[in-house]
Parts: structure tokens; sequence; C-alpha cells
């Protein structure tokens, strides 16, 4: 068994604490956000969509940490009245169904945080989607 003095186990904590220290002050570096871009496609010809019929959103060139999406057909899912929702980075497309005839405004917002969360960049891309009766 070893036998340590106080002043030997005080050295120990010092130099694991030391130790711990630079670990956590090497993986917290402050970094800008990462670049972001809302940029999205779609497969509506003229912005106009059709009653039950799939509008698919391509969205593979879209960056940020975050991505929300806002259907716009309420305004409880309206960007700047209500809630989006959220959307994986690097999704190649996606497809949105309008159910009943409008005037509707689609929006992506990408946004990324960087400065342990003081500094923020967001970018927002929006299209008019008109929809009429399925014919």
């Amino acid at each position: 068994m070893v036998n340590l003095k106080a002043e030997d186990m005080k050295s120990s904590y010092f130099i694991l604490a030391a130790f711990a220290l630079m670990i956590l002050a090497a993986g917290c570096n402050k970094e800008e956000p990462r670049p972001v871009s809302a940029a999205f496609t779609t497969n509506l010809t003229d912005h106009t969509a059709m009653v039950g019929k799939a509008v698919t959103f391509y969205t593979g060139d879209a960056t940020g940490d975050f991505l929300t999406y806002f259907k716009g057909d309420k305004e409880a899912n309206t960007f700047g009245t209500g809630y989006g929702t959220s959307l994986e980075v690097g999704t190649d497309s996606f497809n949105l169904i309008y159910n009943a005839a409008g005037s509707y405004t689609f929006t992506l917002v990408a946004t990324s945080y960087g400065n342990w969360g003081e500094t923020m960049e967001q970018d927002v891309q929006s299209v008019d989607i008109t929809v009429v009766p399925n014919q």
C-alpha cells in the first residue's frame, strides 16, 4: 500500500484540476456562426399549386445549424406570427399539401449561432403560392 503525504495529495489534486481546466478551455472556443442560406426551389409552375396535390420543396442547398419552415396556411404556422416546423439540415426535399384554395406564403428560415450564443446569423426566403381548386 502506498502512503502519500498530505502535501503530495494537494499537489496531485492541483495538477489534476489544472489538467481538467486546460481540457475545458481547449474545448470551449468562441466560434463565429456557421454560414446560413435559406435557399430552396419548388416544383411549381408560376407559383401555382392544386388543392390536395403535393408541392415539393427542394432544400438541398439550405445551410445553417437550424432550418425551420412555415407552411403559411394558418396564422399559427405563418412566419412572424406563428410557429414553424423544424427541418433536418441536409434534407434534399420534402412535400407539403395545401387543402384549401387561396394564397399562402411558404417561408424557410436558416439560423446559426456562434460566440457562445452571442451572435446569430439568419437568412429567410419566402415564396407566395396560389392554390387553385383541383380540376
